[in-house]
């Protein structure tokens, strides 16, 4: 059996500073770190903070998964955050694998990690995992490749995101 994947969720944005350290283009290297400063308050669950990172209308668009029910408008993306970060939803970690950016936007590309109890998963009609009866008490970690794009207004603001998920939220389940 192979270990779990890193979870650390304040890895999250390496790769964007990474990145931003090689970027000559200042617009470009201002995208790059405002997609950074979103994850980071995000993750740190800031809300205030992660809400100034956007536009005054954000569109938020989820696709490969059925209809698209992402947040739209700014109320709507305000208590969609404030009800993920009062979840705990928002440790997540995104171990980036590709960034392209240009004067418009910026593309992340990589591997959402969670963390959920297993009563949560219980309660998502997940019964088993590898075979094993899911423990209530038990933590297990799910990962999915997604592919999200950060549009940006003339001033650097993030318009929104629009996500790909490559598969379903707890299609890949490993137990901690």
């Amino acid at each position: 059996m192979s270990d779990p994947p890193v979870f650390d969720p304040d890895q999250s944005w390496n790769a964007l500073e990474r990145r931003m350290e090689t970027e000559e283009d200042p617009r470009r290297l201002q995208l790059l770190t405002q997609v950074r400063d979103h994850m980071r308050t995000e993750i740190g669950g800031q809300l205030e903070p992660l809400m100034a990172t956007l536009a005054d209308d954000p569109q938020y668009h989820f696709r490969g998964l059925g209809p698209d029910v992402a947040p739209k408008g700014r109320d709507a993306v305000h208590a969609f955050y404030k009800d993920m970060i009062a979840s705990g939803g928002h440790r997540f970690m995104f171990d980036i694998q590709r960034i392209v950016v240009d004067e418009h936007s910026v593309v992340t590309e990589g591997f959402m990690r969670t963390v959920s109890k297993g009563a949560d998963l219980i309660a998502a009609g997940v019964t088993e995992v590898a075979g094993e009866p899911v423990e209530e008490e038990a933590r297990y970690l799910s990962q999915g490749l997604i592919l999200t794009v950060w549009p940006a207004d003339e001033e650097g603001r993030l318009l929104g995101e629009d996500i790909w998920f490559g598969s379903a939220p707890n299609a890949e389940l490993t137990r901690l």
